[in-house]
């Protein structure tokens, strides 16, 4: 295998800074190297400034899927950051006061923004049902860069090692168990919509999300980036009342996005 130069991360990491936003910094360029060196060895390639070629080619769009794939990163499971959660079952009341969308239009629009292989939908999808009025309808936007995990959330099938993480009550109420494991039931998987999504590109939506769920992505982001998202963020949420929840090892100042402190990781549109 080809040295792997400066010149070659500069490339590579550029690359991905300017088209998926992500801070490819000193500290993870022999994450970087090791990821590369897995793809260059997949398609039988030796040489960096090749590899990097055929992505650019048009039209190789299988080769950049396998890229986005191996540089983002995809660890979740089934009600991460509880907290966030149960706000949601504690304080459903005030949520429907202050945001009088929801009643008004008798549905409630939520977004988990990088969804990975969509345990935290489905959680969303869950915790709404089993705790909004029956009379307004529950529209969960899943999105995720990764082709690859998208199509394992549209499955809705996890290992049993999953179990674990569910509370019992859930776990018996909407999955299914087999000899794969267990099964997302068609009554939570109907409430979730899964599309592939680049965070990085203008945002398409025609209407306001009530909830967004950005959680544990902005790490990998500059300043600069998480500026432009999360002013993209406040504007698709819906006012008043609209929340953002963030991860627990994420910050924002909110007086410089125009949100308010709600609690740490929840913040409310001004």
């Amino acid at each position: 295998m080809q040295k792997f130069r400066r010149e070659h991360f500069d490339k590579f990491s550029d690359f991905i800074y300017k088209n998926y936003g992500i801070s490819m910094n000193e500290a993870r360029r022999e994450i970087l190297h090791n990821k590369l060196n897995k793809l260059m060895a997949r398609n039988e390639l030796l040489d960096y400034n090749e590899y990097f070629d055929q992505l650019m080619k048009t039209g190789n769009r299988s080769m950049i899927v396998e890229f986005v794939d191996a540089i983002t990163v995809n660890k979740t499971s089934f009600f991460r950051e509880n907290s966030h959660f149960e706000f949601i079952k504690d304080n459903f009341g005030s949520i429907l006061e202050r945001n009088p969308r929801i009643a008004g239009k008798g549905e409630i629009r939520v977004w988990s923004a990088a969804c990975s292989t969509g345990e935290e939908a489905y959680t969303l999808a869950m915790v709404l049902k089993e705790n909004i009025p029956g009379n307004i309808n529950i529209k969960v936007l899943a999105t995720d860069i990764s082709s690859r995990v998208i199509s394992k959330a549209q499955a809705g099938v996890y290992p049993h090692s999953a179990g674990s993480e569910i509370e019992y009550y859930y776990l018996k109420k909407y999955f299914i168990e087999s000899s794969m494991g267990y099964m997302v039931s068609d009554a939570v998987k109907r409430l979730v919509t899964f599309r592939q999504f680049n965070l990085m590109d203008s945002f398409p939506f025609r209407n306001s999300f009530d909830i967004i769920f950005c959680r544990n992505v902005m790490i990998y982001f500059d300043p600069e980036v998480r500026r432009n998202l999360l002013e993209k963020f406040h504007r698709f949420l819906s006012s008043p009342g609209g929340l953002l929840f963030i991860g627990h090892s994420e910050s924002i100042i909110e007086s410089a996005f125009r949100f308010s402190y709600v609690q740490p990781t929840i913040y409310s549109r001004n």
